[in-house]
C-alpha cells in the first residue's frame, strides 16, 4: 500500500460505478415488480429430482458471505493496486445482471416477494443468479498458483451455495448456468484491460 496514491480517478471511479450497478440490480428489481406483478413459478427439471430442503437457504447465504470475506481478504493482500480491476470486474457482472434481469421476468420459485436466507431484502430477479456470479468471478479472479487456499475455498463455497440453491429452490438451475456464464464472461472480458486498472505510485 506504500507509494499508492488513493486520491487519483481510476480508484474513486469504479467504486462509484459499482455503486450504481448495484441501485441498476434494485431497480431492475422494482421494474418487474411493477409491470410483471403477476409472475408465475415455473417447472424446474431439478426441483423434481432433488429432495426439497428449506434450511439450506442459510447455507447459501453464508457459502456466500464466506466467499466475500475471502475474497476481500485476498484482494487487500499486498494487491491493493489492483483494486480498480477487481471492482471493475463485479461492476461489469453486476451491469450485465441489470440489463439482463427484465427481459425475461421470471417468477419466483417460492412466490413473488418471498424471503430467503439471512436477509428479508426482495429481489424479484431470477435470471441470471446474482449470489452464483459473484462468487464465480471470486474464484476466477484468484491466482491459484500463488494462493491455492483461497482458490480451493472458493471452489467450495461456489459448490456449496449452487447445491443449496437448488435443494432451497431459491433459484431455477437455468438461473444458476446464467449466473456462472455472466460471471465468466464479465471476468475474461474485463480482463483485457487490466493493465490500465492498475494503480500507480
Amino acid at each position: 500500500m506504500r507509494g499508492i496514491k488513493f486520491n487519483q480517478p481510476l480508484f474513486y471511479i469504479p467504486i462509484l460505478l459499482l455503486a450504481s450497478a448495484g441501485i441498476l440490480n434494485f431497480a431492475s428489481s422494482a421494474f418487474i415488480a411493477t409491470y410483471f406483478p403477476y409472475r408465475q413459478p415455473l417447472d424446474d427439471l431439478l426441483f423434481i429430482l432433488l429432495p426439497y430442503v428449506s434450511w439450506t437457504q442459510y447455507w447459501t447465504d453464508l457459502a456466500n458471505l464466506f466467499g466475500i470475506a475471502l475474497i476481500f481478504f485476498y484482494m487487500l493482500r499486498g494487491r491493493v493496486n489492483k483494486l480498480p480491476f477487481y471492482i471493475t470486474i463485479f461492476t461489469v457482472g453486476y451491469l450485465m445482471r441489470a440489463l439482463i434481469t427484465p427481459l425475461t421476468p421470471l417468477g419466483g420459485p417460492l412466490g413473488n416477494g418471498a424471503s430467503y436466507g439471512l436477509t428479508t431484502i426482495e429481489q424479484n430477479g431470477q435470471f441470471p443468479s446474482g449470489h452464483v456470479m459473484i462468487l464465480m468471478i471470486a474464484y476466477l479472479l484468484v491466482d491459484g498458483k500463488s494462493e491455492p487456499v483461497i482458490k480451493f475455498l472458493l471452489l467450495a463455497s461456489l459448490l456449496i451455495e449452487i447445491v443449496t440453491l437448488l435443494l432451497s429452490n431459491g433459484h431455477y438451475s437455468i438461473d444458476v448456468i446464467g449466473g456462472l456464464l455472466v460471471g465468466y464472461v464479465a471476468y475474461h472480458e474485463t480482463k483485457k484491460y487490466e493493465p490500465q486498472l492498475i494503480l500507480r505510485s
